[in-house]
Parts: C-alpha cells; sequence; structure tokens
C-alpha cells in the first residue's frame, strides 16, 4: 500500500491564500505591481506558482483595504497613488494618533515598553543597513502597538485601515536617507515619552511626526508621477 510522503503534502488552503496576499502585497508595496498598471492575472499566477482561485481571492481582499480596484469585466488594476487622498489619509492619521498617544500612555505595561524599545533598536539598524522594507515594517509596528494599547477598538480598525492605504506611498519616502535619519530623530522623541508614560508629549510626538511624514511621503509621491509623466511625454 502506497502512502504519500510528509513532503508530498499539498500546502493547506488557508495557508496558500495567505501566503499569496503576503507576496502580491510585498510587490504592490515595493512597486513591481506599479500603480495603475492592470493586473496581468497569467503571468501573476505564473510568478507565484498558483492557480488563479487563489490569486483572484486574493486581489479581492486588497481590493477591501483599497489597494487593487476590481473593474467589472476588466480585471484588476493596482490602485493609484493620489497625491491629495495621500494626504487627506495622513491628516487624519495625525489626529488619531495624538489621541492614542494620549490614552495609551497610562496604559502601557512593562512588557510592552520593553517590545517598544526593541522595536526601536532593529528599527535604527535597518535603516543604517538601508533595508527599507523591515524598517518600515518595524516603524508601523511601533505606532500599532501604541493604537493598540489604548484599548479602542474602532480608533484601533480606523487607524489600521488608513495605515493600509498609505502604506506603498510611505515606502516611496522610506528609501530617502534624509527622510530616514529625521524620522529616526522623530521616533527617539517618541520613544522618551513612551517610556516617561507621558500622554500629552506621546500625543504631540506621534502628531509631528506624522504630519512631517505626510510632508515626505507627498513630495515623493509627487516627485515619483511626475517623473513618470516626464518620461512618457518624451
Amino acid at each position: 500500500m502506497w502512502v504519500a510522503s510528509h513532503s508530498s503534502e499539498r500546502i493547506p488552503r488557508t495557508q496558500l491564500h495567505d501566503e499569496v496576499l503576503r507576496r502580491l502585497n510585498g510587490l504592490i508595496l515595493r512597486g513591481e505591481l506599479a500603480p495603475g498598471s492592470h493586473v496581468e492575472e497569467r503571468a501573476l499566477c505564473e510568478q507565484l506558482g498558483v492557480s488563479r482561485t487563489p490569486l483572484r481571492e486574493a486581489l479581492k481582499v486588497l481590493a477591501s483595504s483599497g489597494l487593487v480596484e476590481l473593474r467589472m469585466n476588466r480585471g484588476a488594476l493596482i490602485a493609484p497613488l493620489r497625491a491629495g487622498e495621500v494626504a487627506e489619509a495622513f491628516e487624519v492619521l495625525s489626529l488619531l494618533e495624538r489621541r492614542a498617544g494620549e490614552l495609551a500612555a497610562a496604559r502601557l505595561d512593562d512588557a510592552t515598553i520593553r517590545d517598544l524599545c526593541r522595536l526601536h533598536k532593529t528599527m535604527v539598524a535597518h535603516g543604517k543597513a538601508r533595508r527599507h522594507e523591515r524598517l518600515l515594517r518595524d516603524d508601523l509596528q511601533i505606532h500599532r502597538t501604541v493604537v493598540e494599547a489604548t484599548g479602542n477598538r474602532t480608533l484601533a480598525a480606523t487607524h489600521e485601515g488608513l495605515a493600509i492605504k498609505v502604506e506603498r506611498a510611505r515606502f516611496l519616502a522610506s528609501t530617502s536617507p534624509e527622510r530616514v535619519r529625521h524620522s529616526i530623530q522623530e521616533h527617539e522623541v517618541i520613544l522618551e515619552a513612551i517610556v516617561a508614560r507621558a500622554g500629552a508629549e506621546l500625543g504631540q510626538a506621534l502628531y509631528t511626526h506624522c504630519l512631517k511624514t505626510r510632508d515626505a511621503v507627498v513630495a515623493a509621491v509627487t516627485a515619483r508621477f511626475a517623473d513618470e509623466s516626464s518620461a512618457e511625454a518624451a
């Protein structure tokens, strides 16, 4: 009687779905699937080594977060990056983060503060090594941890939805050495307020950091697509 070996087992459907979603999100984040471009399903299936079913399921999830636009009988489109929409999202994020800082400061336990200090150190190391994607992941995790510490699920859900919308725009700015340096300095102020459990100071530090990030991100998005428009015109 033949018994399938462990290595020949199929990947569970849930794991396959999560992996396709993770890889697609990475391609969009890094701009390998460019904003405004049509999703070539056949090529993507070959690249990812999957059938169209898990790919389309992942595209639906990404559409719900605003990263992909699904068009009737026209397939999927990577959502364009629009500087005005990015700026608006950051304006709301800045207000949410200020309030989150005010609420979270007194609710952060010692273990969470230690985790935030560790995340800050790894973020700095990624910045020095120019590991931009990892730097951004640690940066975002610091913000999420503070927001989650508020215990306010509505605030956290709203913040997460907006953070996802601007993540790939933030990646453009995160490749700038100057912005990385300034962002780390701003995070040092944030960390000092966290350690001191100073609500007003933490809220203000997060608010200021968010607005400065907005300015850098909007400038990066504007420059990127202005350059592309100029190249197409030429």
